[in-house]
């Protein structure tokens, strides 16, 4: 943790490790459930709903910390906590909106909507500090750090929902691609975020005496990125297992086929012999 008044960029590059690690995590479950969808898929759904709203949390969490603020600051721990459950709910009902049926509509509807979520939950991170004398937003940052979110997720979407199964646009590198874009947009939109707050003219912070910051940048920096980690393998697991499957399903099919015949021969053959052959 930096002292009173020094910037990090460690912690800086830290929040932005984070929302790429969640972003790439969001990506490999939604192509998942865009070929599925979510109604087969909850469990894809819940986690990558998770993984993006806990990633949008934490980096913002840490970014905070890496700003070298001229006061003490704490967490009200259920606005803290709070803004993170309400962003997860919100993120399960989007992305059921926008995996839910194969149209282009409802999943135009769900970006705004996403990127809507991703906002709200960067500027509740900073009213649960409770900094005094009171925060004096500025719309024109907000407004700007809205257009990236949608970009980002438009962007990335896009990459990801317009690839057919096993094509060649159907890569990791391109899915690491839409990540990078979604993890940059939403780094990029933090930074308007704060800016938009103008955390720099506070002095105090209301909740300094509620959860320390110490506290929560531990569980946004260490427990959420280890989550974030343990999904991804999760879902690479998962992705191996079903790629190992459709192998010995193609492996049988020929097998299978040439039993068919055979069984087929030995029940037409009788009836197929000629009176001669009889």
């Amino acid at each position: 943790m930096p002292s009173v008044g020094d910037s990090s960029v460690l912690l800086w590059v830290a929040s932005a490790c984070i929302a790429f690690l969640g972003a790439r995590t969001f990506i490999e479950y939604l192509r998942r459930l865009h070929y599925d969808g979510p109604l087969r898929l909850w469990r894809e759904l819940l986690l990558g709903a998770m993984a993006l709203g806990a990633a949008l949390w934490s980096a913002m969490i840490i970014d905070i910390g890496a700003q070298g603020l001229a006061f003490e600051i704490g967490y009200h721990p259920a606005k803290v906590f709070g803004s993170l459950a309400a962003t997860v709910v919100a993120m399960v009902a989007i992305v059921v909106l926008a995996t839910i049926r194969a149209g282009w509509m409802l999943k135009l509807l769900a970006v705004p909507l996403a990127a809507l979520a991703g906002l709200a939950v960067q500027v509740a991170a900073i009213w649960s500090i409770g900094a005094e004398p009171g925060l004096a937003w500025r719309a024109e940052p907000l407004v700007f750090a809205l257009l990236l979110l949608i970009v980002g997720l438009a962007f990335s979407g896009r990459m990801v929902v317009s690839a057919r199964r096993g094509s060649r646009t159907d890569r990791p590198s391109r899915r690491l691609m839409a990540a990078l874009v979604l993890g940059a947009c939403a780094v990029a939109a933090q930074e308007l975020v704060i800016s938009a707050a103008g955390l720099d003219r506070q002095v105090v912070s209301a909740h300094a005496r509620f959860l320390p910051e110490v506290v929560i940048t531990l569980v946004a920096g260490a427990g959420v990125p280890i989550v974030l980690v343990l999904l991804l393998v999760d879902q690479r697991t998962q992705q191996r297992v079903r790629a190992s499957q459709r192998a010995r399903q193609k492996r049988r099919k020929p097998g299978d086929a040439a039993e068919a015949a055979v069984d087929d021969s030995v029940l037409i053959a009788p009836d197929a012999q000629t009176p001669a052959q009889r």
